[in-house]
């Protein structure tokens, strides 16, 4: 079941929702840079992937904290989009990622070169960005992404 949903609210969503196999829940941030989340779960409520990003708009920067997802949903634009999402809050902005994976070192110049948005790998977030305590408020289900 994902974090902060309940049991019936999830048979709610599939239940309205029958022909879908991800379901994508955003996790809005509660405090002025506080973490974004989008989890990407399977229809018994299984997370297989999930996007942690945080948005200064007063610093006019980004951080990819986490991507991550299993093997069996890679390459198929899953991760691109997932970023897409996080890179429209905050248009314009210098947007930087955490140390990435052998995966990640491929991934972010790619969709750096594709978006024109520099994805700087391991720099530094903006002094407002609180990586620790993280505030998970109730996730809404997102239906286009």
């Amino acid at each position: 079941m994902p974090e902060r949903v309940g049991e019936l609210r999830w048979l709610w969503i599939t239940s309205r929702h029958p022909q879908d196999e991800k379901f994508f829940l955003y996790y809005p941030n509660s405090g002025v840079a506080d973490a974004r989340v989008m989890q990407v779960c399977d229809r018994g409520g299984i997370e297989h992937a999930i996007l942690i990003w945080n948005v200064c708009h007063e610093c006019r920067c980004g951080l990819i904290a986490k991507i991550s997802m299993i093997p069996e949903w890679q390459r198929q634009g899953l991760g691109r989009r997932l970023v897409q999402w996080a890179l429209r809050q905050g248009p314009g902005y210098e947007w930087v990622t955490s140390s990435q994976s052998p995966d990640g070192r491929q991934f972010f110049p790619a969709l750096a070169a594709e978006t024109g948005t520099a994805l700087t790998n391991n720099a530094e977030a903006c002094v407002h960005v609180d990586l620790v305590n993280r505030a998970y408020p109730r996730p809404r289900l997102v239906r286009d992404i």
